[in-house]
């Protein structure tokens, strides 16, 4: 194992590729990409290695299956949370069902006669739902960095690697995925072992609540929105037949070979570039995908390119849902399995209902521009749901802000040094190195918050006002909420403040979580920290 001291980094967002190194590359580890398993398993027993855009009616059977057995598990575990012996039992089920899946596919090339693609679809169904969805706990025991690599990385590594499954025999596929299950099953024991070894060297991150707070209304309108998309990619993945739309082996390469380069992209972006993850760009990269692809399938000339990029939109938006899901169950008391089968469920159930439309009407449909013209509209109305005011008030992925974020917030103590200078106010002196605290630990700070006051000037309580201003005009606060931004940062209590403003402490704690929610932090040092790296 590496030595302690570059393995305690607790940098999430480095900005450099050095920096990146020092951090990530000693905790690297073969088994943490297990997940690539999983991803070639699918490919080569539910999407038929992305020859064309699904499997067809074997794809569609599979995933309504699948949905019907998540909301089984996510209506018997809402109450009540898995037990670890129930967890070993679902583990060697889906082991087996997935390999029994690879199996009767394999023996299907044999006995053309035999019903074993029906058996097959079904297995399938049954095993991949824990058999993917167990990877997730061991994804909440990383930092956002390291999911981050792992999610896309996986993504990436797989789709590269699914390019060569379209170059070798159907009957070598089906024999490849007959390992994978087993190869996923003991890479995830693997790595839970290893997180259990450096657990001591590299503490896990804290779980906090900090979307239990929000309106429940505003991830059912991300849902829905996210249900929309998936519909009309249902739809345009059967246009105009009904029939799955085959891909040649430079489509098959281009699409495998766009996911690999996009997943490579985030990762670089954000964790060498230190620059900012958004959500919304994201979801503006899926919606942008889509009406590409839908536009071009409307063309008989480029009809097939279109349908590549359909394909892309899908398989990259696994990397998108998981890691929300992963941001999500990070900062949220609901178990990550729950929240990724009840997002999993969105994902799937509207986008099979759409192809399946397609299966039955397709063939009255032909090339209709109506048609297409409806899909369109669904992806329109998708994003205009999404970002309509359904975004949580801490954006996801908050642990990647602008790189300048960092660079402020170790300069924030020498700013604040220099304008108690102006002032007056010696450090060792004034407890306002509690209320601008930037991790100096040298300083001395008073513990009797509740007779904690400004001993600074004017200029310096003008600047914190101002600066609470410019805070409430960014991020939406209301009057109360800047008040408590105001009172928290010259170091008051909650008792205090109740004191001052002639409100219940619970009204105050109301008024504070509110702010903090809006602010994507949690104390009342992290929003001095902000105020000054602001």
């Amino acid at each position: 194992m590496a030595d302690a001291k570059s393995m305690t980094s607790r940098l999430v967002h480095s900005s450099s590729w050095d920096e990146f190194w020092a951090t990530y590359g000693p905790r690297l580890s073969g088994c943490f990409f297990g997940l690539i398993a999983v991803r070639i398993w699918t490919q080569c027993c539910i999407y038929d290695r992305y020859v064309a855009t699904d499997s067809g009616v074997l794809t569609i059977a599979s995933n309504l299956v699948r949905v019907a057995l998540i909301a089984a598990l996510v209506l018997a575990f809402w109450r009540i949370p898995l037990s670890n012996k129930v967890r070993r039992v679902m583990e060697w089920l889906s082991v087996t069902a997935m390999t029994l899946c690879a199996a009767c596919l394999l023996a299907q090339t044999e006995f053309a006669d035999a019903p074993l693609t029906s058996i097959a679809a079904v297995l399938g169904a049954l095993g991949i739902v824990w058999g993917g969805g167990m990877w997730i706990e061991f994804f909440d025991r990383l930092d956002e960095g390291e999911a981050l690599i792992y999610t896309f990385g996986c993504l990436g590594t797989s789709a590269f690697l699914g390019l060569f499954l379209g170059t070798i025999p159907q009957v070598a596929v089906f024999a490849v995925g007959l390992f994978m299950p087993t190869l996923s099953f003991v890479s995830l024991k693997q790595a839970q072992d290893q997180l259990d070894e450096r657990r001591a060297v590299i503490p896990e991150p804290v779980r906090d609540a900090a979307y239990d707070s929000e309106p429940k209304s505003r991830f059912a309108c991300l849902l829905m929105g996210l249900a929309l998309l998936e519909f009309a990619l249902g739809v345009a993945r059967g246009f105009p037949n009904g029939l799955s739309i085959p891909l040649s082996f430079s489509m098959q390469a281009a699409h495998q070979l766009i996911v690999f380069a996009m997943s490579v992209a985030v990762v670089f972006w954000v964790l060498v570039r230190g620059r900012r993850l958004s959500f919304s760009a994201l979801w503006w990269l899926e919606v942008a995908l889509m009406v590409a692809g839908v536009v071009l399938i409307v063309s008989s000339d480029l009809f097939e390119l279109g349908a590549m990029l359909i394909t892309v939109s899908n398989t990259f938006m696994l990397g998108i849902l998981w890691y929300t899901v992963y941001d999500f169950s990070r900062h949220s008391r609901i178990p990550s399995y729950i929240v990724l089968g009840v997002v999993w469920a969105v994902h799937l159930l509207p986008r099979e209902l759409g192809r399946y439309l397609m299966f039955l009407w397709g063939p009255h449909v032909a090339q209709s521009v109506l048609a297409v013209a409806a899909l369109v509209c669904l992806i329109s109305l998708s994003m205009a749901v999404v970002m309509r005011n359904c975004q949580p008030m801490r954006p996801f992925f908050a642990a990647f802000g602008a790189s300048r974020w960092r660079e402020e917030r170790l300069r924030a103590a020498v700013r604040i040094d220099a304008r108690m200078e102006a002032c007056g106010a010696e450090a060792d002196e004034a407890p306002i190195c509690e209320n601008f605290g930037h991790d100096r630990h040298d300083v001395a700070v008073t513990h009797n918050e509740d007779e904690a006051h400004m001993k600074c000037e004017p200029a310096l309580r003008a600047d914190l006002r101002s600066r609470c201003d410019a805070l409430q005009e960014r991020f939406g606060l209301t009057d109360r909420e800047r008040d408590m931004a105001w009172y928290l940062a010259q170091g008051r209590s909650k008792s205090a403040i109740s004191q001052e403003l002639h409100l219940s402490e619970n009204t105050v704690k109301g008024y504070t979580r509110s702010m903090y929610s809006k602010l994507c932090i949690h104390s009342k040092q992290e929003l001095i920290d902000f105020l000054e790296g602001d």
